[in-house]
């Protein structure tokens, strides 16, 4: 019998400390903004603060990772958390399903960073890839992206849904990041800002919607690491899992920015609070996300019908050979009726 095991393994959570100590000295909240204000400050050697980012990226070997579920989800977790204006996560599904890099995932979505060669789309039932598309735009959160639209495209193997299904996941781990490292950021403030001689953060107004925002979010990262669980596990992302967590990423993302937001009060909305450079992102992103709703209406009406139901595989922490609860047997097929195992 086998349990889910939706801990990172060690290898993968060795890759997210190691990223993190490079992000933090590379990729601090003062780089953030002089990219958005255009700065052109170079160093000694001539390097700007995105160079010496994407050097020490380059050195670090993020570009040459394996195709492996768990190192490209963690460091996808790393990467939102320091909001690293890097292309990695629109790349990546085409580094594990391709094995090419420089191609941004343009399928099903109408932006993707402007700084790649090329763009995958969906051609039909099929995919196509492009040169990157002309028209750029900078977003809310000063990213400059390229407007996917209908281009001329050179046929590619392989499978949409499957490009679907990678796209969901990573930007579910970037958002988890990003607000998670958000969320550190406003339980911080609270404990230190003092009214009334007590921090603001032991008034039940304060206290418990950050508690709830917490909560969302702690889903949102369970059911991301349980996606790239069955990925690592099963040899490819199930699009089931990806969307379940792309939701939950987008609901609760937004729901810590807005709560952390109100916490701080006016602070959280200045250009020099760091709360503005998070949740600018954590809004850019998970709109530039496709919605996952058809995915999670095409589950839900696979899981209602006893025909197809058994389909779905991996939906629940049991269905790997341990003993289900008898509340969870209701309504199951006769052929399991006499049963209490999976």
């Amino acid at each position: 019998m086998k349990l889910f095991d939706e801990r990172w393994p060690r290898e993968a959570e060795e890759l997210g400390e190691a990223l993190a100590d490079i992000l933090a000295k590379e990729c601090p909240p003062d780089t953030l903004r002089a990219m958005e204000r255009g700065d052109t400050e170079v160093d000694p050697e001539g390097k700007g603060r995105i160079d010496r980012l994407d050097r020490a990226l380059n050195e670090f070997g993020l570009w040459e990772l394996p195709p492996d579920p768990y190192l490209l989800t963690r460091a996808a977790v790393a990467l939102g958390a320091h909001l690293a204006p890097v292309p990695f996560v629109s790349t990546a599904p085409a580094l594990a399903l391709l094995g090419e890099q420089e191609i941004a995932n343009g399928v099903d979505r109408a932006v993707v960073p402007a700084t790649v060669a090329r763009v995958v789309i969906a051609v039909g039932s099929g995919l196509g890839i492009a040169p990157m598309p002309s028209e750029v735009r900078r977003t809310a959160a000063g990213e400059t992206v390229a407007v996917v639209a209908a281009v001329n495209s050179e046929p590619a193997t392989g499978d949409p849904e499957a490009f679907r299904a990678w796209g969901f996941l990573l930007e579910s781990a970037q958002l988890v990041g990003a607000a998670q490292a958000l969320l550190r950021y406003g339980v911080d403030y609270v404990k230190t800002r003092r009214q009334f001689g007590v921090p603001v953060g032991s008034f039940q107004g304060v206290a418990h919607p950050l508690a709830d925002a917490a909560t969302a979010l702690q889903s949102a990262d369970l059911l991301t690491r349980h996606a790239a669980y069955l990925a690592a596990s099963d040899g490819a992302v199930p699009l089931f899992a990806a969307a379940m967590a792309a939701a939950k990423s987008r609901a609760a993302s937004r729901q810590v920015a807005a709560t952390v937001h109100q916490a701080l009060g006016g602070y959280g909305f200045t250009v020099e609070a760091d709360c503005q450079l998070y949740s600018r992102r954590i809004r850019a992103w998970s709109s530039a996300m496709p919605d996952p709703g058809p995915w999670l209406t095409q589950l839900a009406r696979t899981l209602a019908d006893p025909a197809t139901r058994d389909h779905v595989t991996d939906l629940w922490q049991f269905d790997r050979g341990f003993t289900l609860p008898r509340w969870a047997l209701t309504g199951l097929p006769a052929s399991h009726a006499g049963s209490d195992e999976t």
